[in-house]
């Protein structure tokens, strides 16, 4: 059996560039995995078949489940006939923005690889599971382009970060459709990523990084409790921002006092509310 971490992720800003001719769309945006995760388990025996077993928050345990599909799409591609065991314990809000259930569909992926010893390609896979699936193959920031299959490492600097599940149902195509409504891809939109080449903090300076979500304005005028998180975060810092199609928006902060000053005043008025850094 393997056991491994699925670690949560932020956008650090979200740029949507366009629809693509199969169907999703072009994206760029700083993808930065942080040390909140679900962990995953998985373990093969003799015989065929998937079983999934999930604890923490609830999540589906049949073939609904993205951590289900990678095992089945895996076995597919290898061939060969397992029995696999997967269980999974979800601590990362889902729906959040935060790319829960893709970091486990990578982390299945990556344990049936180790488990079989198999030279089946991982990347092909984790595309047609989903569009952020890729990322969580690798093991740290990214500069996410296409509809995420084209990743640059990037380096991002050191902050302490402040999670808020803002509690909203945001399906992410639901989100994807209010954007296409606006007809707001044909605004020629670009992302500038050029300051996180200073990756550093500077004293009296905002985060070098462009935190903007192309997301946030259509999905904020709609939902009370996503911006009534905005409220509350900006006023604690101007270094705040949703996280992919939300509901879950972050705060960074430069120091461990600071981030958890922001905890004990956001926990009097949100449930969720999590400390983390990036891994």
């Amino acid at each position: 059996m393997i056991t491994l971490r699925a670690p949560a992720k932020v956008n650090l800003g979200l740029r949507i560039l366009g629809n693509r001719p199969d169907g999703f769309h072009d994206i760029r945006s700083i993808f930065c995995p942080v040390t909140l995760w679900d962990t995953v388990s998985v373990k093969l025996s003799p015989g065929k078949g998937i079983t999934l077993k999930s604890s923490g928050i609830p999540s589906p345990e049949g073939p609904d489940n993205i951590a289900w599909k990678a095992a089945d799409l895996f076995m597919a591609a290898d061939g060969r006939s397992w029995a696999v065991s997967i269980g999974l314990h979800k601590r990362i809000p889902s729906p959040g923005g935060l790319g829960g259930g893709s970091s486990d569909a990578a982390a299945v992926l990556k344990a049936l690889a180790r488990l079989t010893g198999s030279a089946v390609p991982l990347e092909p896979l984790a595309l047609e599971l989903g569009s952020d699936v890729p990322f969580f193959l690798g093991t740290g920031p990214a500069l996410v382009e296409g509809r995420g299959e084209r990743l640059t490492p990037v380096r991002v600097p050191f902050f302490h970060g402040v999670l808020v599940d803002s509690g909203e149902p945001v399906p992410t195509p639901w989100a994807y459709g209010l954007w296409d409504a606006a007809d707001l891809t044909e605004t020629g939109a670009t992302y500038d990523d050029s300051p996180l080449e200073m990756a550093q903090w500077h004293e009296g300076k905002p985060y070098p990084a462009d935190l903007r979500n192309d997301f946030l304005p259509l999905l904020s005028s709609r939902l009370p409790g996503l911006e009534r998180v905005c409220r509350a975060l900006s006023s604690l810092t101007g270094d705040w921002g949703l996280s992919g199609s939300g509901p879950v928006v972050f705060a960074l902060f430069r120091t461990a006092a600071e981030a958890k000053r922001a905890v004990e005043v956001l926990g009097n008025s949100f449930t969720r509310v999590y400390a983390v850094e990036p891994t």
